[in-house]
């Protein structure tokens, strides 16, 4: 027992207080950037001791500027021409130059703008775009690519699932890895952590075949929980890509075999071009960062180091965003499209918990006259981050934001367009974690017919949905609007 001021302290309330006090210190200079986080954590850390400490060591602690560091050396590396493990990265670099295009000489003063807010991830010509809508068809034009492939394949899911689906795509990549394909998977260990076991061992075939898992959780490493990669892309011979938002899973493919509540609607694009070594090269650095204990034996194949091509007529920006990427590029990117927004401004995403800052920003464009309009899930799957949205659709809608509920199914698109002239797809959500916290993949694209079939698939998202209006936004029950209140204290960590 200690007296401290005249009050009697116990060994266990003392050591209590320290932690209390280091984790203070400990928001303050690693959260000074983000206010809304830093003052959540403050506020719970201050008033419930025990349960905030726990909380804050699970969910509050992101090492993000170590992180950051780790995956910013590894880019370093890879322009380092004596890496031994991927010696024609740089080369690769260099030969994208060519298709570069950028602000000066009369480009538009959204593409300046663009080029000044991602500097190191230039817009680049000569791409062909296809857009895919759902399992049914995603799946089979990736099998079958996958199934083509001569040289290598790179797969990055948040979610792969054991079951129909994802035991045919690993049968697929089993048997491209006998043939003498060079396959490697990467997924994130918590989105399929009940199915690493299933997968994962050494690497197989001669070394053909490796499958990795992005930060495995560590109960004594707590905060690898918030890092997480949230990434779909899969790359086949250098010169094929898919991204998007489409995990691998049967709910992605059985719209007619289970119930509509469980059928997830989600778009994806298939790309070819030099976007495609872009975006393989942001693959590499996910996977030599699983393996930086060893990166200087890790080998790539020929096909990772194919000379850009061109295949089409789109211009394509990749936004590889996240520690080590682009910090905040999500944020900024859904930022830029409010600010740049002269006529419309459409965006469907399944989470939309941004924060208040950007709330403000749409009704901001709304009132300056732009059309802007929200397409969000009617039934979300995460009821917690559902009740936080709908806090905010008060404020949009009377500052004149429309919102569009999408009917009969779970829809898990995330998709934005401006002015029917550009835009960007991809895995963000609008949301603080896709804006702060996840490793992120979206690509901006212009300048090609995949505007007009964005437009036509936004009509048709809209075409399926119901107008929410502020009459029925009056109706929900008063114990639900303190919920939404409830829940919208929680958006700096949804």
């Amino acid at each position: 027992m200690f007296s401290i001021g005249g009050y009697q302290l116990n060994i266990p309330t003392l050591l209590l207080l320290l932690l209390q006090c280091a984790a203070l210190l400990h928001i303050l200079f690693s959260k000074h950037g983000n206010p809304s986080q830093a003052g959540f954590w403050l506020l719970l850390v201050s008033l419930l001791p025990g349960a905030g400490l726990i909380a804050y060591a699970l969910f509050g602690i992101t090492r993000f500027e170590y992180v950051r560091a780790k995956v910013a050396k590894l880019q370093r590396e890879m322009l380092d021409v004596e890496a031994p493990y991927l010696k024609d990265a740089a080369r690769l670099y260099r030969e994208l130059n060519k298709f570069q295009l950028n602000g000066a000489g009369g480009s538009s003063a959204r593409m300046q703008t663009l080029d000044r807010l991602f500097p190191e991830n230039p817009a680049l010509s000569g791409n062909h775009l296809e857009i895919l809508q759902d399992g049914v068809a995603v799946y089979p034009r990736m099998l079958e690519d996958m199934r083509k492939a001569k040289k290598c394949i790179r797969l990055q899911s948040f979610i792969l699932n054991n079951d129909a689906v994802g035991k045919e795509f690993m049968k697929v990549l089993h048997e491209r890895a006998a043939a003498g394909v060079d396959v490697k998977v990467l997924v994130d260990s918590v989105g399929s952590f009940r199915n690493i076991i299933s997968w994962t061992g050494p690497d197989k075939y001669n070394g053909k075949f490796s499958f990795r898992a992005f930060s495995p959780i560590n109960i004594f490493a707590p905060w690898k929980f918030q890092l997480r990669n949230h990434r779909k892309l899969l790359v086949v011979d250098g010169t094929i890509a898919y991204v998007g938002g489409v995990n691998i899973h049967a709910e992605n493919e059985r719209l007619k075999q289970i119930p509509p509540s469980r059928y997830i609607h989600d778009l994806h694009c298939r790309i070819t071009g030099p976007a495609v070594t872009q975006l393989n090269l942001s693959f590499m650095t996910d996977y030599i960062y699983t393996s930086s204990r060893n990166r200087r034996q890790i080998k790539f194949d020929s096909g990772d180091c194919v000379t850009p091509e061109a295949a089409g007529d789109a211009v394509v920006r990749v936004l590889p965003s996240g520690p080590g990427n682009l910090r905040e590029g999500t944020r900024k990117l859904f930022f830029a499209a409010a600010a740049l927004a002269e006529r419309e401004l459409w965006i469907i995403t399944p989470y939309f918990v941004p924060g208040r800052d950007y709330v403000d920003a749409l009704c901001m464009a709304a009132a300056r006259g732009v059309d802007v309009k929200l397409v969000l899930p009617a039934a979300n799957n995460h009821f917690f981050v559902d009740c936080a949205a709908r806090n905010f659709y008060e404020q949009l809608l009377s500052s004149g934001v429309k919102i569009y509920e999408k009917l009969g199914y779970f829809s898990h698109s995330k998709a934005l367009l401006v002015d029917s002239q550009w835009g960007f797809m991809g895995s963000s959500n609008c949301d603080s974690r896709s804006f702060y916290l996840n490793f992120e993949l979206d690509f901006c694209f212009e300048k090609s017919e995949f505007v007009l079939d964005m437009i036509r698939q936004f009509q048709q998202e809209i075409v399926g949905s119901r107008k929410l209006t502020m009459f029925r936004l009056s109706k929900t029950p008063r114990w639900r609007r303190l919920l939404n209140s409830i829940a919208a204290l929680f958006t700096p960590i949804l």
